[in-house]
């Protein structure tokens, strides 16, 4: 009965000291759509990705990381890419990257698509939470 006592009292003083509850961060980027291109005439290969996403950040964002998955096979074709660039806060971007352009087109629905990293232009990064 003594070790409980003395770890309840241990407990309190320690809650004084950390009383900050921690949370996750919401994702600083919004995508308004992500989907994959259709093929240039006489083929059968995708367009690239168009990824259209606003900076809800309150800095200009330099880079920005995304994570895509296509085709329904999460495991087989789970790709990263990172649009390059300046983005300003508010601003909507969007953009057509290679991303996909080299297997069979299967309809234009990503599995997908949400911002694992953000590169700001002072130097921080905001990196999502692991799931």
């Amino acid at each position: 009965m003594k070790f409980f006592g003395r770890a309840w009292c241990a407990s309190i003083a320690l809650a004084g000291v950390t009383t900050v509850a921690v949370q996750a961060a919401p994702a600083p980027i919004l995508i308004k759509s992500c989907t994959v291109a259709k093929p240039k005439p006489f083929s059968h290969l995708a367009g690239g990705t168009q990824i259209s996403y606003v900076n809800l950040g309150k800095y200009t964002a330099a880079s920005v990381t995304f994570v895509v998955g296509y085709r329904n096979a999460e495991h087989n074709y789970l790709r990263r890419t990172t649009d390059v660039g300046s983005f300003a806060p508010g601003a909507t971007i969007v953009h057509k990257l290679t991303l996909y352009n080299d297997v069979t087109y299967a309809g234009a629905s990503t599995t997908v698509c949400r911002p694992i990293q953000v590169k700001w232009a002072g130097g921080t990064i905001w990196v999502a939470p692991s799931h």
